[in-house]
C-alpha cells in the first residue's frame, strides 16, 4: 500500500483519520473511509472500512451482507470490517442487531481484519458478544469514563477518539489519560472538525507534544497494516 511509510520524518507529517465518512482534501492525512454496504456496493478509492451500521442492520439479508464482505476482501484497500455493533437507542430489534454485528464479527476472525465497533447504552452485550472473538475490536467515537475505560482495558479494546475531545467537559478527557497510547487512534467520523484539530486536543489531554502524538498514531497505524497482511 502506497501509505506505507518508513521515514521518521514522514511519520512526523502524517495524520491518520481512522474512521471518516469524508474523503480527505489534506495530502498529509490518511483517511479510513467508512463504506456503508446498504447505501452502495461499489468500493471507494483508498483505504476504507465495510460493514453493516447497526442503525441499518435491517436493510440487507444476512446472506447478502455475507457475500458483499467475502467479495470486498479481495480489495487491497480494505483495512477493516464495520462499523459494526449494538444500538440501544435506535429502533432496530437487538436480536437483528445482534445477528448482524455477530456475522461481522465472524469474518473479521476469517480474514484476519479488525472490527471497528459502534456501541450505544451497550456496553454489557458488546463485551459478551464480542469476548470469544480473537480480532483487534476499534471502539470508535470513544467517550467513555475512567472505570469503563478500565474495563474495556482488560478486555482488550482499541479506543479511538473524535470531536468530543473537543468538549472539556467530556468523559473522554479524563479517560483518555488511562488509556495506553499504544491502544489509541483519532477520527472524524461525520464532524467537519479537522483531524489535526483533534490531535491537538488528544496531545493537550494527554500533556504530550503533538509530534509524539504523531509519531505514537501513524506507528498503531502501521501495526494494524501489517496484521491485515499475515
Amino acid at each position: 500500500m502506497s501509505e506505507k511509510r518508513s521515514n521518521s520524518k514522514n511519520k512526523v507529517d502524517q495524520y491518520i483519520d481512522l474512521h471518516t465518512h469524508q474523503q480527505p482534501l489534506d495530502k498529509d492525512v490518511i483517511a479510513v473511509y467508512n463504506h456503508l454496504l446498504h447505501e452502495k456496493t461499489d468500493a471507494p478509492e483508498g483505504l476504507f472500512s465495510a460493514g453493516q451500521h447497526p442503525w441499518y442492520a435491517d436493510r440487507l439479508p444476512l446472506d447478502d451482507l455475507s457475500k458483499m464482505l467475502d467479495q470486498l476482501v479481495f480489495n487491497s484497500n480494505l483495512l477493516a470490517f464495520g462499523e459494526a455493533g449494538l444500538d440501544k437507542v435506535c429502533n432496530i430489534p437487538l436480536q437483528i442487531q445482534q445477528d448482524v454485528f455477530e456475522l461481522q464479527l465472524n469474518k473479521a476472525v476469517e480474514y484476519n481484519k479488525p472490527l471497528i465497533l459502534h456501541c450505544v447504552k451497550s456496553w454489557e452485550e458488546v463485551i459478551e458478544i464480542s469476548s470469544g472473538y480473537p480480532v483487534k475490536k476499534i471502539l470508535h467515537g470513544y467517550n467513555g469514563t475512567v472505570e469503563l475505560t478500565g474495563r474495556l482495558l482488560l478486555e482488550g479494546f482499541y479506543f479511538s477518539v473524535g470531536s468530543a475531545i473537543l468538549n472539556s467537559n467530556a468523559k473522554i478527557r479524563q479517560s483518555i489519560q488511562s488509556i495506553p497510547p499504544t491502544s489509541l487512534f483519532c477520527e472524524t467520523d461525520t464532524s467537519q472538525v479537522s483531524i489535526k484539530s483533534i490531535y491537538t486536543n488528544v496531545s493537550d489531554a494527554l500533556k504530550m507534544e503533538e509530534d509524539v502524538l504523531r509519531s505514537i498514531l501513524f506507528d498503531n497505524f502501521q501495526h494494524l497494516l501489517e496484521e491485515c497482511l499475515k
